[in-house]
């Protein structure tokens, strides 16, 4: 029923069917819902992904989010109480995210715990989500403006209460004026204030104690203060005080749910909105289709100013940028047979390419999906705060129950309404909120420079770096092999070195080495090759009439002759012999990259450490150790020996980084504080990493250490901030200082400026 349902887009039956109710017994309705249509097997195809050991897990996004909270609360009655295997609530974009076992645990059965703690849940379905939040703002809009609207005829009625304390008033009419005041507050006490009922009711539903419990007791306890002094006829009521701390409070959240969403929208990088539709080309013909009917192996076609959709193999040469996967905004030039990837924009001519993987499968898609898991986790500073959120709540009610006490005994008439003021101004959201989000903005900042964390543990963690060790190729340097210096024997004129120069790249394109690569760019490299014998070391053969035998030092000394002086006072690693003499010296190396030098600078000005150990030979190590000026390096270091490495420092107390991107660093990268893999790095590298780097060499490191260390210092400056407030915002209140209408004030806008500094305080 559901396929047939979903294919005639007639979905919105069930929403009816839950409103009307179904023919036939069936278990009693708690909150409205029942969710039986989550068990059918056609819609958990659809919604739910398939995890390990038979699990399911599906998202769904969830009406009544608002702060911290709800996040806590969300994660323990779906985990703790009804057996979900995993729960984690994104708090910015209130999406939360469920492994179960659809063997044990039903998922009607978990959706409707959702909804009967006041979170009503919505598979994530693009179009339905967007009418779900758009439905929950204008509820909340609507809410704002009758509770603003009952402010603002309430207080006319207590101006007139208020003159007649001075010029006098005849009783019964003060008397009406109450009833009326009465009459006209319940919208805003029934209706607007429903949210933060709900959220209460929640809480103990779920047996816990939510931080909506203690503003709804505040608003009660003004209102039944008002109740008595309007049936006795004596005393002050305060129904525009309290229609109007109603209104600021559905302001606050207002303003609070956008400045999240904002903040949420920070780390939402990878997301950006891509075209549906893509133009294959199959026998000679270019047809546009859909994005999901394209497969892998098909010829595809990208114009200019298109964002590229799927991974896929250059079959002509095109520039594109990579700014989504790299940070980098310049094109790039990816030549036939190179590889292209989803999320790439086409610069200035056509790119054709045969697709490798589409949808879910691509780089991007993976990308995105890691992210998304990351915000989800919780650092160990996060678990903190989740911590405090339990008791926080216990706590200020039996503040609340102390000041009702002293003030029943010092003026009765003003115990309830400092009790208000106290539940209001102490309402935990800045504390709750100032973590996760500096957390998430922080992340993704880093994701825009091409750095992506899979953890918001493994941020905290690279803030206690102190020791970074570093791979050469690839990382220190630009992991191509280039000629950097040449020299030739003294009595060779200028002539004859461009013809040794021919010579040598006529030779060596007969040879597949790095090395050999590097030279064959000499020179014309058109003369006659004869005899050619390729060695381990080197290459030998007839050049234009002479014998030419290039390679390293050792091949040179066996092959032709001992090396002359002036050799010595060069540095050189490629030698060539020509008929038996040496005269030309190469040095050709892995060039440091030009940003290496900095990246360098900058983590030593951060205090830490910086080590080079590498498989390479040891001469090279150190050529580029002593260019960069490393405190450490050694050369020749096998993979059991950068693990080896690891271990005994982080045996010493010393928070170390591990940098590489190959197979042989995927063990030292696990043993890290914290393992970073650089660009183009190893599957299993990537896999081992806590950090993936889309932008060659440590700067983006050095970029990761810096969020990393001012993110933390955002966090503890605003739990400072908010803790400050609260024990301020308390003791005030006992004090019978301050009032529930200044405390609706103080309240957003605490939580506001808090979530001001998160955004601002994380970057780099």
């Amino acid at each position: 029923m559901y396929a047939i349902l979903h294919e005639t887009n007639l979905e919105d039956y069930y929403a009816l069917r839950d409103e009307l109710g179904e023919s036939g017994g069936g278990p009693a309705r708690v909150s409205g819902k029942e969710y039986r249509y989550f068990d059918d097997a056609e819609f958990l195809e659809r919604f739910a992904e398939a995890r390990a050991e038979g699990r399911l897990s599906i998202r769904f996004y969830l009406e009544g989010v608002h702060c911290a909270a709800c996040s806590w609360l969300v994660e323990k009655v779906l985990q703790e109480r009804e057996g979900a295997a995993y729960a984690r609530l994104d708090l910015g974009r209130s999406i939360v995210e469920v492994v179960f076992d659809p063997r044990t645990v039903r998922l009607s059965r978990l959706a409707h715990a959702l909804d009967r703690i006041g979170y009503t849940p919505h598979p994530l379905h693009e179009d339905s989500l967007a009418a779900a939040r758009k439905r929950e703002s204008r509820s909340l809009l609507l809410r704002m403006g009758v509770a603003g609207a009952v402010a603002g005829n309430i207080m006319l009625l207590a101006i007139a209460l208020y003159a007649g304390d001075f010029t006098g008033i005849d009783p019964e009419q003060a008397n009406l004026f109450r009833w009326v005041s009465l009459g006209l507050s319940l919208p805003a006490v029934l209706y607007s204030a429903m949210p933060f009922y709900r959220g209460a009711i929640g809480g103990l539903r779920g047996r816990m104690l939510h931080m909506d419990l203690p503003i709804s007791l505040g608003i009660l306890a003004s209102f039944a203060v008002s109740i008595l002094a309007t049936v006795q006829n004596r005393g002050e009521v305060y129904y525009d005080s309290m229609s109007l701390l109603i209104f600021l409070l559905l302001v606050g959240r207002l303003l609070l749910s956008r400045a999240t969403a904002r903040a949420a929208e920070a780390s939402e990088t990878l997301m950006e909105q891509a075209p549906q539709t893509v133009r294959r080309e199959r026998d000679g013909r270019v047809e546009e289709i859909a994005l999901a009917a394209a497969d892998s192996g098909d010829t595809l076609v990208f114009l200019p100013g298109d964002v590229v959709t799927v991974d896929g193999v250059a079959l002509q040469s095109g520039w594109v940028t990579e700014a989504h996967l790299t940070g980098e905004s310049d094109p790039v030039l990816r030549a036939a047979g190179e590889a292209v990837y989803a999320g790439s924009q086409v610069v200035s001519m056509p790119v054709r390419l045969q697709a490798t993987a589409v949808g879910a499968f691509t780089r991007l898609a993976q990308l995105s999906e890691m992210m998304r898991r990351a915000a989800s986790e919780r650092a160990p500073i996060v678990r903190l705060h989740d911590r405090i959120a339990s008791y926080f709540v216990g706590t200020v009610l039996l503040l609340s129950a102390l000041t009702a006490l002293i003030w029943w005994q010092i003026d009765p008439s003003k115990a309830l309404w400092n009790v208000a003021a106290l539940l209001v101004v102490t309402c935990p959201c800045a504390l709750g909120l100032a973590t996760p989000v500096a957390l998430a903005v922080a992340m993704g900042r880093a994701a825009k420079r091409g750095i992506f964390i899979k953890s918001s543990d493994a941020l905290e963690r690279a803030a206690s770096v102190r020791h970074a060790i570093l791979d050469k190729t690839g990382t220190l340097t630009s992991g191509k092999m280039e000629l950097l210096q040449k020299a030739f024997a003294p009595d060779l004129t200028s002539c004859e070195q461009d013809k040794l120069l021919a010579m040598t790249s006529a030779l060596e394109r007969y040879s597949v080495h790095p090395v050999a690569t590097a030279l064959q760019t000499l020179g014309a490299g058109d003369l006659p090759v004869e005899d050619v014998r390729v060695f381990a070391q080197g290459i030998s053969g007839q050049v234009g009439g002479s014998r030419l035998a290039i390679g390293s030092r050792r091949f040179v000394q066996e092959h032709e002759q001992v090396l002359p002086s002036w050799t010595d006072r060069v540095a050189a690693n490629v030698f060539a012999a020509r008929d038996g003499e040496v005269v030309a010296a190469f040095l050709v190396a892995d060039p440091i990259s030009p940003e290496a030098g900095q990246a360098v600078a900058a983590l030593r000005r951060k205090g830490i450490r910086v080590e080079l150990l590498s498989g390479d030979r040891r001469e090279e190590v150190q050529r580029v150790s002593g260019e960069l000026g490393l405190d450490e390096s050694r050369g020749e270091v096998t993979p059991e020996e950068k693990l080896l490495r690891v271990a005994e420092l982080e045996q010493a107390g010393v928070a170390t980084a591990m940098f590489g991107d190959g197979v042989n660093d995927a063990a030292a990268l696990s043993r890290a504080t914290v393992g970073v893999s650089a660009a183009e790095a190893a599957d299993v590298a990537r896999s081992a990493a806590d950090v993936f780097v889309s932008r060659r060499g440590p700067e983006a490191f050095a970029e990761l250490v810096s969020v990393s260390r001012n993110t933390l210092h955002t966090i503890r400056r605003n739990i400072v901030i908010a803790v400050s407030y609260n024990l301020l915002g308390a003791g005030l209140a006992m004090a019978g200082l301050v009032s529930p209408l200044l405390a609706a004030i103080l309240m957003p806008l605490s939580s506001i400026t808090v979530l001001t500094l998160a955004v601002r305080g994380s970057k780099p």
